[in-house]
């Protein structure tokens, strides 16, 4: 045992408490809003902030009608830092699960002012106050230095808990009118308004009301915290749940205009690198189109002023949605702070609009609603700071969970927006360039003017000839600018499979990596004695041979993607089909075999066509491509099948897999073959516009078919 003279007990600092406060918190936002979580955690229905100003002071009271605290309850949970009787205990005595469980919340009124008084009543009618100055814990050396009075007397008024925060000084004068507005959208997000339940133990109203406040608009007002009405004025929506095995169920809801769809979806979530599910998850996401003519819409659907009540203008209506936005985060029923602040994107969905803006939506687009389990079942913790969870393989899994999620919308909604010409216009480079070298037009235009100048025929000949000279040397310009957008074409193609390189090169390399040290000691080995025993010598034969084959496969591997990388494309040759596919899926091989994907090609291999090899490479390789992905989000068997057709003015080429599938509108609208629509999480949505320019080259075109499982397309080009 220990010398009793060298034991010694730790004492904390008195300045501890502010420091919890302060460093811990994080703002005054947040500190208002630990206190309210408090009151809820209390069991109250109802919590009343009120903002009095003085001469020199502000006055922040806290009153809410919950069960109150007695004198045992304020002495040894309220008034200890980081006390765990509510990571214990869980719940409240109604049943409500604890929103704080770290035991520090409380020390937000340190944040806030600098003085804090406090009357709470239980239900015994014990009525318990203290008054705390947040100086002395600067001031005294040891938290145990502190004392502070707490007196209590006998009561017949109802169970509550009273906080009068004073502020003065910078604490005061912090809360300015951006303050207010901000501290309103703050309290209006911190409730779910989606996804709360509306049974009584969950009935929580906030309330919020200003007396001799010095700005117009606040004073003497009491506001009823509410959700934004803006959100019920969506022009999409996809709400549901995912639970703990990533299975969503969900349904899409488009309501820009009168003919409103609804659609349902399920389908299961496979995580990718490493990501965990993270328990049972809900969702409600609204988005809103921004163009003026959505705008007008909104305020068509009835949208006005939460606070006046009066109709509002197109000035105002952006506001309110920059108000609004944001994807917020909620476990039981409370917001977790940063998430749904506006700049806040957590979901990286600016990030993922960049390459698609025409398919993807923008983080001041959506209004979101997100909740989530209690730590022990969902793995997401929260940082101390209270500034948001820990970013870990849960987290990940959450945010990859919800990006599917939205990707199903998005699709939806480009869907609608092509039909109903909302949408970008699709037209492919090719016929946009053969629109700006037509002079066959042009032509036409100038020979009907000349007639109606009366001019003689010999000179609307040389004018037609002029021109149609004209036309040949644009002919050649086009022939050449479509040759180098094939180059760019293959090499953006090439930077899609890159990841077979970068997958398939590795091995050699690291075989070359590892066995270079052998050769070099065997080597100085060699050179220092003279001679080496046979089993050396049959080692660096061995070596030798295997670096041989590395180098085979290493070679052939260059050799498969070598088409997508020339930089001549040269003049149009006979090639055949036949192999210029068979070179696109050899791209693959490794692949096929590591996914077990069955790959059958079927054809004639002297069935020839005059054009571009490439293209028919760069066709089937994002066709391939593709494939694989989302084969391998099934577990059945995998199959790729392509079959040649030769018919007598056409080559078809029908392209069948077991995978997914497209959907029947994404077939209809055509909506896959418009750059940026891609479903995939992170897809750049151009391998099948690459794939469609890349067939109008060959004088041909790509055409998706809807069937029941997998996806099929044809390829149709003209003899």
């Amino acid at each position: 045992m220990p010398n009793n003279d060298n034991l010694f007990n730790i004492k904390p600092a008195a300045r501890l408490i502010t420091t919890i406060g302060e460093d811990l918190i994080g703002d005054s936002y947040a500190a208002i809003i630990e206190l309210v979580k408090n009151s809820f955690d209390a069991d109250a229905s109802d919590v009343n902030i009120t903002f009095e100003y003085e001469d020199e002071a502000l006055l922040i009271e806290i009153l809410d009608d919950g069960h109150g605290m007695s004198r045992e309850t304020i002495l040894t949970k309220w008034l200890v830092p980081a006390t765990d009787n509510k990571l214990k205990e869980k719940t409240s005595p109604s049943g409500r699960n604890f929103q704080g469980r770290k035991g520090i919340g409380r020390y937000a009124a340190a944040i806030l002012g600098q003085k804090l008084k406090l009357n709470s009543i239980d239900k015994t009618g014990e009525s318990t106050n203290i008054e705390i100055s947040w100086e002395v814990f600067e001031k005294e050396e040891f938290l145990e230095d502190v004392l502070i009075e707490v007196i209590s007397t006998k009561t017949q008024e109802r169970p509550t808990t009273k906080l009068i925060i004073e502020a003065r000084g910078e604490k005061r004068e912090v809360w300015g009118r951006p303050e207010l507005s901000k501290l309103t959208r703050e309290l209006r997000k911190l409730k779910s308004p989606i996804l709360s339940k509306k049974d009584d133990k969950e009935i929580f109203n906030i309330n919020l009301a200003f007396i001799n406040c010095p700005f117009e608009e606040y004073n003497n007002q009491i506001f009823e915290i509410e959700a934004l009405p803006i959100s019920d004025f969506f022009d999409y929506k996809i709400s549901g749940d995912v639970d703990s095995s990533g299975n969503l169920n969900a349904i899409y809801e488009n309501n820009y205009d009168k003919n409103s769809t609804h659609d349902k979806i399920s389908f299961q979530i496979k995580l990718k690198n490493d990501k965990q599910y993270c328990g049972p998850i809900k969702f409600d996401f609204r988005v809103f189109d921004r163009d003026p003519e959505a705008i007008s819409n909104l305020i068509d659907k009835g949208l006005i002023d939460p606070i006046t009540k009066f109709a509002i203008g197109k000035r105002e209506a952006r506001l309110m949605l920059d108000d609004a936005y944001g994807v917020n985060l909620y476990r039981e029923k409370f917001r977790i702070r940063p998430y749904g602040n506006g700049g806040i994107d957590w979901l990286n969905l600016d990030k993922r609009r960049i390459q698609n803006p025409s398919f993807r939506i923008s983080n001041n687009q959506v209004i979101g609603f997100i909740e989530i389990m209690p730590e022990e079942i969902s793995g997401l913790r929260e940082k101390s700071a209270r500034d948001g969870l820990k970013e870990d393989s849960n987290y990940f899994g959450l945010v990859e969970i919800l990006q599917v999620t939205i990707n199903e919308l998005e699709s939806r909604r480009f869907n609608y927006r092509k039909k109903t010409g909302k949408g970008r216009k699709k037209d492919t480079t090719k016929k946009e360039l053969e629109e700006l070298f037509d002079f066959e037009s042009l032509s036409k235009d100038v020979s009907k003017k000349l007639d109606s100048l009366k001019a003689d025929d010999n000179t609307i000949n040389e004018i037609k000839s002029l021109i149609k000279k004209e036309a040949e040397k644009k002919s050649l310009i086009l022939n050449n600018i479509q040759k180098t957008i094939a180059i760019y074409q293959g090499q953006a193609t090439l930077g899609k499979v890159v990841t077979v390189l970068l997958h398939e090169g590795r091995k050699p390399v690291s075989y070359f990596k590892q066995q270079s040290p052998n050769l070099s000691r065997w080597l100085k080995h060699y050179k220092a004695k003279g001679d080496w025993s046979d089993e050396i010598y049959d080692d660096i034969l061995d070596r030798l041979e295997n670096y041989k084959e590395q180098s085979t496969f290493l070679s052939d591997l260059f050799k498969r993607l070598d088409p997508l990388a020339k930089q001549n494309k040269g003049d149009k040759k006979d090639f055949s089909v036949l192999k210029a596919i068979d070179k696109a899926a050899a791209i693959f091989k490794t692949t096929f075999e590591e996914n077990s994907i069955e790959f059958n090609l079927k054809g004639e291999e002297n069935l020839l066509f005059k054009g571009w090899e490439e293209d028919m490479i760069i066709i089937f390789t994002n066709l391939i491509e593709n494939s694989i992905y989302w084969l391998n989000e099934i577990e059945d068997k995998k199959q790729i099948s392509i079959y040649i057709e030769d018919s007598k003015k056409d080559i078809i080429v029908h392209y069948k897999d077991n995978g997914l599938g497209i959907s029947k509108d994404d077939i209809e609208s055509a909506a896959i073959f418009n750059p940026g629509f891609s479903k995939k999480i992170n897809g750049t949505g151009l391998g099948l516009p690459i794939a469609g320019e890349s067939a109008e080259r060959l004088n041909g075109i790509i055409l998706a078919h809807d069937i029941d499982n997998g996806a099929y397309f044809t390829l149709e080009i003209r003899k």
